[in-house]
């Protein structure tokens, strides 16, 4: 009977260590456990920063042409060494056939069809001047004199600059003023064409006729044109501008021979030499990636001509 309280006794005590347990409740440290996760989730985030490196392409290129930290003036010029070149053989080329066109009509082969006319038609129009008609020739030739299609072209072309914040527009109304002129004063210097032999309402110190330097400079206005296509598709405002740049060239043509200070081929040449100026010009420069057409002709080895090769459909260059 006493073995009943002897063998309890041991048994409660093997079961109080037991009951202890609790302390190994250390699964307590689960609580770090799940708060790791949470600590994975906040690296997983990161990711999230990568939208910044993302994003940085689409500020390479601002509005304003400008690239990366590259100041505009620099990063938007349009015309490398080999468009250089290529307008170098050009105007060459032009002047070689413009001397060419000029010694065979006007000298080589004088009198012919075309210098007959020329006289004739230099003849009738001094023979029937009148005071009204001679103001209407001065005021239908300036727009071509040397000082106005400098400070006109001067004037647009700054204006495209602080507006647009690029070069393309403005380096390619420019460059067909420069390169008509070029080519006009060599070739006039060459040919040694003598003005009509009537009386002159005008003094000029160039004596030489063909081509008609004011027309050619008046053809060339039609860069202006090339820019309006570029710039909108609004239908009055290209039609408003090819009216005008048709226009012009007839005007200062027809103020000039009625002043006695051109013939009638001389104008001619003069709008053909212009055309040839706006033709060549924008086959270097080329269409900019953005014009209104779609359409880009940039050579793909300038500075925003990478871009326009991926924006255009067919890739366009020239």
């Amino acid at each position: 009977m006493t073995d009943a309280p002897t063998t309890a006794a041991p048994t409660t005590a093997g079961r109080t260590p037991m009951t202890d347990a609790p302390m190994t409740a250390a699964p307590t440290t689960a609580a770090p456990m799940t708060a790791a996760p949470m600590t994975d989730t906040g690296t997983t985030a990161a990711p999230t920063t990568a939208a910044p490196t993302t994003a940085a392409p689409m500020t390479d290129t601002g509005p304003d042409g400008a690239h990366g930290s590259t100041p505009w003036w620099r990063s938007t010029w349009t015309i490398r060494r080999a468009q250089w070149v290529r307008l170098a053989v050009a105007l060459a080329a032009v002047v070689a056939a413009g001397v060419l066109i000029g010694a065979v009509v006007t000298r080589w082969t004088d009198p012919n069809p075309v210098t007959d006319l020329d006289r004739r038609l230099a003849e009738r129009l001094a023979a029937n001047r009148t005071g009204t008609r001679d103001a209407l020739a001065t005021w239908g030739a300036r727009a071509a004199d040397t000082p106005v299609k400098i400070g006109v072209t001067a004037l647009v072309v700054g204006l495209m600059l602080w507006r647009w914040r690029r070069w393309h527009e403005a380096a390619f109304v420019a460059l067909t003023l420069i390169f008509e002129a070029t080519a006009f004063i060599t070739i006039t210097a060459i040919v040694q064409r003598s003005r009509p032999d009537v009386p002159r309402l005008l003094d000029s110190p160039v004596d030489s006729s063909f081509p008609s330097g004011h027309v050619a400079a008046a053809t060339v206005y039609g860069a202006f044109v090339v820019v309006v296509f570029w710039r909108t598709r609004a239908v009055w405002a290209r039609a408003l501008a090819v009216g005008v740049a048709a226009v012009l060239p007839v005007v200062v043509g027809l103020a000039r021979m009625y002043q006695g200070m051109h013939f009638l081929s001389d104008v001619v040449a003069g709008i053909g030499l212009g055309l040839v100026a706006l033709g060549v010009c924008w086959s270097v420069v080329g269409s900019p990636p953005d014009a209104a057409d779609g359409k880009s002709a940039i050579p793909s080895d300038t500075a925003i001509g990478a871009g326009a090769s991926a924006m255009a459909d067919s890739g366009v260059a020239r």
